[in-house]
C-alpha cells in the first residue's frame, strides 16, 4: 500500500484526468472517412484509455472515501491513511486504510461499477468476503443505489459485519 497524502491527492487526479482527457482529444481527431477509419480509431482509443478511465474513477472514489470517513467523525485526528489508488494491492489489501497507533482502524474497498450485473455481481460477492476479513471497522463504498442495495443484501445474508456506504460526493450515477 502507498501513503495517501490528503493535501497532494487530488492535484495528482486532476493531472491524470487533464493527461487522459487531452489523450482523448487527440485520438478523436483522426479523420473518419471509412469504416475501417472509425474502427482504427476505437481500437486506439480502447487501447490508450480503458486501463485510465477504469482507474482514475476508482482513484477518485477512493479519495471521496477516506474524505467521507473523516466528514462523518468515523476517524480520529492523527489517523494515518494508506492506499492502493490504481486497484494495486495484493489479495490481502484494501483499497484504503486509516492506521492509528501501528494499529488498523478502518479497511474499506472501493467500487465503481454501477450496477451489480454478472461478472460485477460475483465480483462484489468476493470483495465482500474478503472485506469482511480484514481488520478495523470495514467499509464497502459504491456510487450507486443499486450498487448499494445489492451490497447491503450480499452482506446481510452472510452476515458480515461491514457497511455499505453510497458515495455523495463521487455520485457519477445520478
Amino acid at each position: 500500500m502507498q501513503p495517501l497524502d490528503l493535501t497532494t491527492a487530488e492535484g495528482k487526479i486532476l493531472a491524470d484526468l487533464r493527461a487522459h482527457m487531452s489523450e482523448l482529444q487527440s485520438l478523436t481527431r483522426a479523420p473518419v472517412e471509412a469504416v475501417e477509419d472509425g474502427i482504427r480509431v476505437l481500437v486506439e482509443l480502447r487501447q490508450a484509455t480503458y486501463e485510465d478511465l477504469n482507474q482514475i474513477q476508482h482513484e477518485y472514489a477512493a479519495l471521496c472515501a477516506v474524505h467521507w470517513l473523516i466528514a462523518q467523525r468515523r476517524v480520529p485526528g492523527g489517523t494515518i491513511w494508506q492506499w492502493n489508488p490504481r486497484q494495486t494491492g495484493d489479495a490481502g489489501e484494501p483499497d484504503i486504510r486509516g492506521v492509528l497507533e501501528n494499529k488498523v482502524i478502518i479497511s474499506g474497498e472501493v467500487t465503481t461499477s454501477l450496477k451489480p450485473k454478472g461478472t460485477i455481481d460475483r465480483r462484489m460477492a468476493l470483495t465482500l468476503r474478503k472485506l469482511a476479513d480484514m481488520q478495523g471497522e470495514r467499509f464497502y463504498f459504491v456510487l450507486s443505489r443499486e450498487m448499494a442495495n445489492r451490497a447491503r443484501t450480499k452482506a446481510s445474508k452472510a452476515q458480515y459485519d461491514l457497511e455499505v456506504v453510497q458515495l455523495p460526493s463521487a455520485r457519477l450515477a445520478t
